[in-house]
């Protein structure tokens, strides 16, 4: 009987010092953003879900986590925290970002079609999400149909994507389609390299990050969706561009030189980006050193056994190496 009187007293202070510990999504946020990278701050939000004080706290912190994988380039971790948000019945919580259930399906649609999971981005646009009543929701869920299309395309040689082509013109002159009228034009220019849509772009949306990087002023992602979707009347994935000062596409060479992978660096450092396939990280050291920037790679393996293949550009003495990058057009974050 003391045995049993014993366990039930230390389940019971167990289960009070476990509620002490509950938090809000807006605590451990602020905690998180105290670690020393974002990677630690990742990991700092995913040790602590389950300390989060409501259902709408752990939805809300999921969503923030998503984010910040997404901004690092860990597209299936991106998206299988947004569709865990998603499938939580929950407001917002206080003080936090707030997003509807519907755009937590189409942050997990974008993300896995950016890791090209086009299969788990289609399971996604087949649910309650297509019949939404939201006219920009339901003009989204049309686009992402057709670049989860042209996703599973670039795994097919030789693929026709004549009828996507097609389709992005109809929905070019919807104005269902309006609120993403700004990507249909730079999808249909990066799959056809066209000059009429990224003057179009120009015209209609000029401060738009389509139209910059129509013009050559910034740069894609490295994704699998917009470096690999297969070309319209081509089977190869070779990138053409139109800029301000060509009135031709660029031509590139098809074969690459492999970069040699660096030693890790000591000290600070800007990541432009983190990628399982090493020519993906080669070709964002290519754009770096294009733009006068000294990137290198190195491996780094998780605890998950993936290696990752980061690029990086050494800090300079005045710490200035980040808004340098970012003034060329290259998204980066300081690491350790």
């Amino acid at each position: 009987m003391k045995k049993l009187l014993l366990a039930f007293y230390v389940c019971v202070i167990s289960t009070s010092v476990f509620a002490q510990n509950k938090k809000s999504a807006e605590i451990i946020k602020k905690e998180a953003l105290k670690q020393e990278t974002v990677l630690d701050s990742i990991d700092y939000l995913k040790r602590n879900l389950d300390f989060a004080d409501t259902a709408a706290d752990t939805r809300s912190l999921l969503y923030y986590t998503g984010t910040l994988q997404e901004q690092l380039g860990l597209y299936t971790d991106a998206g299988n925290s947004y569709a865990k948000a998603a499938g939580i019945a929950a407001h917002d919580a206080s003080n936090m970002p707030k997003v509807t259930s519907e755009q937590l399906v189409l942050n997990a649609v974008r993300a896995n079609l950016c890791a090209g999971n086009w299969e788990t981005a289609d399971s996604y646009l087949n649910s309650a999400v297509r019949n939404s009543k939201n006219e920009t929701v339901s003009a989204t869920v049309k686009l992402y149909s057709v670049w989860s299309e042209l996703c599973k395309a670039s795994s097919v040689p030789g693929a026709d994507i004549s009828d996507s082509v097609e389709l992005l013109k109809a929905y070019s002159s919807m104005q269902s389609m309006k609120s993403v009228k700004a990507q249909v034009l730079f999808t249909l220019w990066h799959l056809t390299s066209a000059r009429v849509y990224a003057e179009e772009l120009n015209r209609e949306f000029p401060l738009s990050p389509e139209s910059s990087v129509a013009n050559g002023k910034s740069q894609i992602m490295r994704v699998p969706f917009w470096y690999f979707v297969p070309k319209e009347n081509s089977a190869s994935s070779s990138q053409s561009r139109y800029t301000e000062n060509s009135e031709t596409p660029a031509k590139e060479s098809s074969v690459q030189p492999e970069i040699p992978l660096s030693q890790k660096h000591p000290g600070k450092k800007q990541q432009l980006g983190l990628f399982k396939k090493k020519e993906n990280a080669d070709d964002c050291i290519r754009n770096a050193k294009q733009k006068g920037f000294n990137a290198y790679c190195y491996t780094e393996t998780r605890s998950s056994g993936t290696t990752y293949f980061i690029v990086a550009v050494d800090e300079n003495s005045s710490m200035t190496m980040g808004q340098k990058l970012k003034n060329a057009g290259i998204d980066c974050y300081t690491i350790e």
